[in-house]
């Protein structure tokens, strides 16, 4: 539950961090995965394999879950 919880938080404070961006999901995602320094670096999701297979499994299951 803690894990969860922090989690959570630590995406939610990601999501706060890009939420000037168009593609702030893609950047806070990336950063979860990578961490914002590099999202930061390349001022986007990374070129890291996997983190850019990351971003697009996650944002698939989130649109899916949407029912898109």
């Amino acid at each position: 539950q803690q894990n969860v919880e922090a989690g959570t938080a630590y995406l939610r404070a990601l999501l706060v961090k890009y939420e000037n961006n168009e593609d702030q999901v893609a950047r806070a995602v990336a950063a979860y995965n990578a961490g914002p320094g590099a999202v930061d670096r390349y001022n986007g999701v990374p070129p890291y394999r996997e983190t850019r297979d990351y971003v697009i499994r996650v944002l698939k299951e989130y649109q899916q879950s949407l029912g898109q």
